[in-house]
């Protein structure tokens, strides 16, 4: 896809895209940031949009991954979207 870039992120619901898609990129924005938010309607939503049960839990585990380690290293000081995260945080500790 031509608009995959470092502003999709902000730009993503101006374009068109599937319901699959859509739906993911919904369910991963409420998440991120409301995730006291998330109700069944939000699965619901997954499902309609063609996730399965199996593809929503490893969707949610990613999700909560990225925020987890985003946030880790926004606490610790480190540069975001480092190789060497780890090593870095084994230093700063």
């Amino acid at each position: 896809m031509e608009h995959l870039d470092h502003e999709f992120a902000t730009t993503w619901p101006l374009f068109d895209l599937d319901p699959k898609t859509r739906a993911l990129l919904t369910y991963t924005k409420k998440l991120t940031e409301t995730p006291a938010a998330v109700e069944d309607a939000d699965f619901d939503a997954l499902r309609a949009g063609g996730w399965d049960e199996d593809g929503i839990y490893q969707a949610t585990a990613l999700i909560s991954f990225f925020n987890f380690s985003g946030r880790l290293e926004a606490a610790s000081g480190l540069p975001m979207d480092s190789a060497d995260l780890g090593e870095q945080l084994a230093k700063s500790l």
